[in-house]
């Protein structure tokens, strides 16, 4: 059955907004709540855990800044559910006790919890289980992030969903993050004084962590020919490297036309997809007793720079969370048909910022908001409770309510 992306809904888009516990901590789960709900937002993604950040907060009364080194998990976990890797958990009890408060909140106001969820950019994963971090083809760990083939990170993340789903009533999860990062991806103020054309930062980013080569065994793939391939590949280039130039293809066009070539290549590339896959697969099969929409971010219709291919995950998702559709129409209106075109019940999510770049309260914002009506999505998110003004929040909510409903 082939839908148009232009598919008409039968109920009201839900409007939700994500947010920072410890911005939440600071306003009052109670006070914040009713904020949202008077300025028609009907539901709240809120994350459980959190990558290296630090904020600069418009909104909150009490600070202006938050800063984490390493990440954390924001709520009271059950620890005796954990296996090798256990959370590390933020210091701030009063953050802590945010998600149930929220959670109560949410329920005497008729308003849904969802949690927004980071998966591979746990630099303290990394640091302190060392074997989980990814690794390139000159066999440098990175310890910003980890390995999704690892299964240990597989068991921690669906340990913590679990856990997540069994203390509160969540509706709609959304995993960031949980295929293969781009090899920059959480790097602290970064050096490179060499351009990396698309293709380098591809080679650079493939992970030959031992569960990653396993993976690729298994799919009858020599992971230490690929491997010396990319390392001599990379090397070359950054002893002649290209200067800016032409716009260069879509990743995605480089990779095919490579494995159109090396099948030995696709192998690798194939067996990194599959692991990327299967961590939402596993995850998904862990909640399978928790009444819980699955979604993810960012799934693209080929060859994709993190291994996560929206083909490969429409038997295992719920929704699919996709960038603003006016800067990346091209491939947003792939995503929608793709999704739209299956024989499965998985929900369209927009992502979409209230950032100032995209002109919140001139005319370019309400464009936005027609071009996201004529999808007609499920849901959209609004990003982000406390790192905008609260008048630009309330004018991005009035917007888009007036727009979608």
């Amino acid at each position: 059955m082939n839908h148009s992306i232009h598919t008409k809904r039968t109920v009201p888009t839900e409007l939700s907004v994500w947010a920072y516990p410890w911005d939440i901590a600071d306003e009052g789960a109670a006070t914040a709540l009713d904020w949202l709900k008077q300025h028609h937002f009907s539901a709240i993604d809120l994350c459980p855990n959190y990558h290296a950040i630090a904020t600069y907060s418009a909104r909150n009364p009490h600070r202006t800044q938050f800063y984490s080194e390493q990440g954390s998990v924001y709520f009271h976990p059950q620890l005796p559910r954990y296996g090798r890797i256990r959370p590390k958990v933020h210091d701030e009890s009063a953050v802590l006790d945010v998600y149930g408060e929220v959670a109560t909140a949410a329920s005497n106001r008729d308003m849904r919890l969802n949690a927004w969820v980071i998966g591979m950019f746990q630099p303290w994963i990394a640091r302190t289980y060392p074997d989980t971090a990814i690794e390139n083809a000159f066999g440098d760990r990175s310890y910003a992030a980890t390995c999704p083939a690892h299964p240990d990170v597989r068991a921690y993340l669906s340990n913590l969903l679990c856990d997540l789903c069994e203390q509160f009533p969540i509706d709609n999860i959304t995993l960031e993050n949980v295929g293969y990062p781009e090899f920059t991806y959480g790097w602290v103020r970064p050096r490179i004084l060499v351009y990396m054309s698309p293709w380098a930062s591809f080679l650079s980013g493939l992970c030959f962590n031992e569960h990653s080569m396993s993976a690729a065994r298994a799919h009858g793939v020599d992971p230490e020919h690929i491997r010396g391939i990319v390392a001599r590949e990379l090397r070359e280039y950054l002893n002649h490297p290209l200067m800016p130039g032409a716009d260069d293809p879509p990743i995605s066009e480089l990779v095919a036309e490579r494995c159109d070539h090396n099948e030995d290549f696709r192998g690798y590339l194939e067996a990194r997809d599959q692991a990327a896959a299967g961590t939402v697969k596993t995850v998904r099969h862990a909640l399978r007793g928790h009444n819980v929409r699955l979604g993810i971010s960012g799934a693209s219709p080929g060859w994709a720079m993190d291994g996560l291919r929206l083909q490969d995950l429409l038997h295992t998702i719920n929704a699919l969370m996709i960038a603003d559709p006016t800067d990346e129409a091209e491939t947003a209106n792939k995503q929608i048909q793709t999704v739209r075109a299956a024989s499965t019940d998985i929900q369209i999510t927009i992502n979409q910022t209230a950032h100032y770049d995209t002109d919140p309260h001139g005319p370019g914002f309400v464009a936005r908001a027609d071009r996201i009506a004529s999808i007609h999505p499920d849901r959209v998110m609004v990003y982000n409770f406390g790192l905008v003004p609260a008048a630009t929040l309330a004018h991005t909510g009035s917007i888009l309510h007036e727009r979608l409903n």
